[in-house]
């Protein structure tokens, strides 16, 4: 399946937010060398493709709820571009912001090494007691149960409502 990248049209069949040629350029820049380019090999070029659509998927499910706006049509296939998008310094994003690319990359990296970014949930956090024989663990209330994506989350801060109140200058 190929990429189908959004150019900010809203196309129905997008499923990328980023080409292969921007997340290579992406990494290339930030010195992710685990991000192995290998333009020779289709099997290294259908598993940058595959890691870019998951972590396309990923940002869309995972923050969803979260980006400013509204979609700008209910036929668009991905979360961006939306529309009433306006950040924190009172300007219009257009189109799918670099700051949802680059997040994009930096998923697609987790991806491309193998790590689910979407996994099924299992109680996780901070333990407060053990016990080693018959095998018992005592999680405290409210741990995490999944894992926290700071870099991607701090990419994408400009696009995230806080959930405050937000004055719009008219």
């Amino acid at each position: 399946m190929p990429l189908v990248v959004e150019d900010g049209s809203g196309k129905a069949n997008a499923n990328a937010y980023v080409s292969l040629e921007g997340c290579d350029e992406y990494h290339a820049s930030m010195g992710n060398s685990a991000w192995v380019v290998d333009d020779e090999d289709a099997d290294n070029i259908a598993a940058r493709e595959t890691a870019i659509r998951k972590a396309t998927v990923f940002i869309d499910r995972k923050y969803n709820g979260r980006f400013l706006g509204r979609r700008q049509g209910a036929s668009q296939a991905l979360m961006w571009p939306r529309w009433n998008a306006i950040d924190e310094d009172g300007f219009v994003i257009e189109d799918v912001p670099d700051a949802v690319k680059y997040a994009t990359c930096e998923a697609a990296l987790r991806a491309f090494q193998g790590m689910d970014l979407m996994p099924d949930m299992e109680r996780g956090g901070q333990v407060i007691q053990e016990t080693i024989g018959p095998i018992s663990t005592t999680y405290a209330a409210g741990a995490p149960a999944g894992t926290r994506y700071d870099m991607i989350e701090g990419l994408l801060r400009p696009c995230l409502s806080g959930g405050g109140l937000r004055l719009v200058r008219a």
